[in-house]
């Protein structure tokens, strides 16, 4: 196992409920490790098993595919 952390822009969040739905979304996907969500920041700090999930495979969460109104970018480590 190849841990690493990625950090993500997220776009959209607007409550506490958005934060949960978008950190459960995450945690589903196989090879996240762990999510911590930041609503303030608008960002999210994501720790991957970088064996089995590509960092940019995260952008594409169901969380984040239409119709969903969340989005998000990969921020520069």
């Amino acid at each position: 196992m190849k841990e690493e952390r990625v950090k993500l822009r997220i776009y959209g969040m607007t409550c506490d409920d958005c934060v949960n739905t978008v950190s459960h979304g995450l945690k589903k996907q196989d090879g996240v490790l762990d999510v911590k969500i930041s609503l303030k920041d608008g960002s999210g700090e994501i720790e991957i098993d970088s064996d089995k999930i590509e960092p940019e495979k995260l952008l594409k969460n169901e969380v984040f595919e239409k119709p969903s109104h969340y989005r998000a970018t990969l921020m520069d480590q």
